[in-house]
């Protein structure tokens, strides 16, 4: 029978054929010029920067990520690293010497450090006399127990040091908290013409000179990290325990888990594919071969990505298993060709033209479908998955560039005998019992892949959305209980920053504005009592009520903000003079906009974000028209980022469809057959989706990527299954001989690839983080289903679109004479 893309199909395999015909010929300029770029690109590689904070999450350009860099840059770092300590006793001479020896060596060695605050410099308010003190409360440490006592008595007795969590709820722990600063190591000439800066009353231009640099990097936070626990192992001890969390150690406890993990899934998938490779081919060689492609391959994709400065973020973990799985499934497809071919009698460079001319295109076309469901990660909304598209779809043409390159210069140079391809009758068995159940009852096969369809549908009502990178370590994590602790003692370890703007200077200094600002802790309050995680406040509110009751001769019964104007801004004036820097961290220079922190429980993003929908009306009510509010602070960041997983799963999805399913029909040259292959495709999705409601799974950044790499791996099985088809259709067989003959030749290589990709993605299940597991345990499930309906329902459904053409031609017998 005519095919309408036979001459096509043949103009590609000839240009294939005479592609092994020239690397045959230039094998060693071939080798050694990827070598030498492999070589070169390797270089770029430790250059490439690492991105694992939270922020880093969305674009820079998202409304919520502008705002929150936005206030960064204005009041500081709102990620605090709690150094958590819960000693037989606080108030005991020891300790307390203690921990003044820790807050003193952190001072001294931890780099990038903007601020600290411990029960020995947090602010110490009172009046002598007329005059206002501000001090560091230990400024002068206890000698006597009567003086213990006082100081007990005093700091159990104010409620700042509560609020400002450097005390426990139950007052029977202390911590240590680090703001660790906004910016890195300045950039050459970061500062260039801007004179020396300092003082309070400069603050907008050197927030403005500051901006020009770099956030903290990766590294820089990393060397901070590793200060610290190299201060803590020293002074901590059983009467000193100290626990650590907060959003820059998580970032450092993430980062340490990816330098484990990368090696592992790298060099565990190496083990596990060529322990497979070496069963199928009974011979170390085919294996070495697979290797020393893939692996040059992978160096290429992550120098390129370097070249390009596309950071390594959380994501791009599972570029190299991926990139293992789909490399050594391409050099497969061709060695096993090739090797057949020696052994019945051809020369090496027969065997290698024959292989390119039989693989070579279906190799090309799974490359150019894989690609189109990785860039389907470019219309995600957050930046990681956009980037690890973009490193995928560079590994993906890079591998396609090794295995039609390297690979055929290398099976053209090395020595080789001929194999023949090992025969399994019971595997034999098997694929023929699936062609003739699939091909002689369609209606049935199709019936029951309805059914799963249904049952899918069904199990994906109970999916849920998750945003909580806390949630992602095993509960037995020193990471996650240090994150407990705080959660259940501290008060949180999260916080939502509100950025009140008066519009006008020394709009601060307002009794009426003062008193809003005041009203917004009765707000709290009330949300609360409703079920919120919300548990204290800190704002420039506390210090006017401390500093009037300093000036009254330290009356507790004085502790509110007084409502003379004129009054109120000489109180605000006395503490600005006072020495002490902490209103310079919640006030601007002009007194025209405040920072207001509303401390939190960690609790998944999926809670916050509804909680923030209600809040921020009606805090911007409460205000009312005095000033305007603004919600930031990494609770909204996590919160907004329920959304883009939502909107990227939605985009990557449905994008990863609109570019296969025409590239499918395209590539095969068949709208039917490229139709027909897309159902196969889109059901393994939906029953991954079912699975996860099923068991319980949430969609995260991280398990919707399962979902576009199944897309893109499934594809690949349907290529070859039906161009195996078309090729028996074209020699005259009907469809249910096609299907027959199909499957007892693409069909084995397919059980062996699918074997190959499973494996390769089994190995992230021994990763540490929960994240991982599950995004190894969904892919491994999806690729598993995709290959059992593309040797179940794709021939039954290829027979059904057949059937008519075939009639044409020849009678279609029924079931029952195909039976017999």
């Amino acid at each position: 029978m005519n095919d309408p893309n036979t001459n096509l199909r043949q103009r590609i395999e000839d240009a294939l054929g005479a592609w092994a015909h020239g690397v045959t010929r230039y094998r060693w300029p071939a080798l050694l010029s990827i070598l030498m770029a492999t070589a070169i690109l390797a270089t770029f590689i430790p250059s490439m920067e690492i991105k694992m904070a939270s922020e880093d999450f969305l674009f820079e350009d998202d409304p919520v990520r502008a705002r929150y860099d936005a206030f960064k840059e204005e009041f500081g770092q709102d990620q605090i690293t709690t150094l958590a300590i819960t000693p037989p006793e606080i108030f005991d001479l020891a300790f307390l010497e203690k921990l003044k020896a820790f807050h003193e060596d952190l001072e001294d060695e931890v780099p990038y450090l903007e601020e600290m605050t411990s029960l020995v410099n947090v602010r110490s308010t009172y009046g002598r006399g007329d005059e206002l003190v501000v001090e560091d409360l230990l400024e002068n440490m206890p000698e006597t127990d009567e003086e213990l006592a006082a100081f007990r008595e005093r700091v159990l007795s104010t409620p700042f040091y509560f609020k400002s969590g450097v005390l426990s709820e139950d007052g029977l722990a202390t911590s240590v908290r680090i703001e660790v600063a906004v910016y890195g190591d300045p950039g050459e000439d970061a500062f260039e013409g801007v004179s020396d800066l300092g003082g309070f009353e400069e603050e907008v231009e050197a927030d403005r000179a500051v901006g020009k640099r770099p956030f903290l990097s990766g590294k820089e936070n990393a060397k901070l990290i590793e200060a610290i626990h190299a201060v803590v192992a020293r002074h901590a001890g059983p009467d000193f325990p100290v626990r650590s969390a907060g959003g820059t150690m998580m970032v450092y406890e993430f980062t340490k888990a990816l330098g484990r993990d990368v090696p592992l899934f790298f060099g565990g998938g190496l083990v596990v594919i060529g322990l497979i490779l070496l069963i199928l081919f009974r011979r170390l060689a085919p294996v070495l071969l697979c290797v020393a492609v893939v692996v040059p391959a992978t160096l290429a994709t992550f120098g390129l990505a370097a070249l390009f400065r596309i950071p390594f973020s959380a994501p791009a973990q599972l570029i190299p298993s991926f990139l293992l799985a789909i490399g050594v499934s391409y050099s497969v497809h061709l060695v096993t060709i090739f090797l057949a071919d020696l052994s019945e009698g051809r020369n090496r460079l027969q065997s290698l033209e024959h292989a390119l001319r039989y693989s070579g295109l279906p190799i090309l076309m799974t490359g150019i479908t894989t690609s189109a469901g990785l860039l389907s990660f470019l219309a995600a909304e957050m930046k990681p998955i956009q980037e690890m598209g973009m490193i995928s779809s560079i590994g993906v043409a890079v591998m396609l560039v090794y295995a039609m390159v390297m690979l055929p210069a290398l099976l053209a140079i090395i020595p080789m005998k001929g194999q023949a391809t090992q025969r399994n009758t019971r595997l034999d068995r098997m694929l023929a019992l699936l062609a003739v159940t699939s091909a002689r009852h369609p209606w049935k096969i199709v019936g029951v892949s309805g059914l799963l369809l249904l049952g899918a549908l069904a199990s994906m009502t109970q999916i849920r959305t998750s945003s909580d990178p806390v949630s992602w370590f095993p509960k037995d994590h020193p990471y996650a209980i240090s994150a407990d602790l705080l959660n259940q003692r501290f008060g949180g370890m999260s916080g939502i920053e509100l950025v009140i703007d008066t519009g006008r200077e020394d709009g601060l200094k307002e009794p009426e504005v003062m008193r809003r600002l005041e009203s917004i802790e009765g707000l709290v309050a009330r949300f609360k009592q409703e079920g919120a995680l919300l548990t204290y406040t800190n704002s420039v509110v506390d210090i006017m009520k401390e500093t009037h009751q300093a000036l009254n001769a330290n009356d507790p019964d004085f502790y509110f903000v007084p409502e003379d104007k004129r009054l109120l801004a000489q109180e605000m004036l006395l503490f600005e003079n006072s020495g002490s820097d902490d209103l310079e961290k919640i006030v601007d220079s002009q007194f025209s906009r405040a920072r207001y922190t509303i401390r939190t429980k960690w609790t998944d993003g999926v809670d916050t974000a509804p909680f923030l929908r209600e809040f921020e009306p009606a805090v911007v009510k409460l205000i009312g028209d005095v000033a305007q509010v603004e919600v930031t602070g990494m609770s909204a960041l996590i919160a907004r980022t329920v959304d883009a997983v939502i909107e990227s799963m939605l985009k990557s999805y449905g994008l990863a469809l609109c570019l296969i399913t025409p590239l499918m029909i395209l590539l095969i040259g068949s709208l039917r057959s490229g139709l027909v292959s897309m159902v196969p495709n889109l059901l393994p999705i939906l029953m991954t989706l079912g699975m996860m409601g099923l068991i319980g799974i949430p969609i995260d950044m991280f398990t919707l990527l399962a979902g576009c790499i199944a897309i893109g791996l499934a594809v690949d099985d349907s290529i070859h299954f039906i161009s195996g088809f078309r090729r028996y259709r074209a020699q005259g067989q009907d469809p249910v001989q096609a299907v027959e003959s199909t499957m007892q030749t693409t069909g084995r290589a397919l059980l062996f690839t699918s074997i190959v990709l499973t494996s390769g993605f089994s190995v992230l299940l021994l990763s540490e983080m929960l994240n991982m597991r599950n995004v190894g345990a969904l892919t491994s499930f999806a690729i598993a289903t995709a290959f059992l309906l593309d040797v179940t329902v794709t021939p039954a459904l290829l027979v059904l679109t057949h059937r008519k053409e075939a009639a044409a031609s020849t009678p279609i017998e029924d079931d029952d004479a195909l039976a017999a």
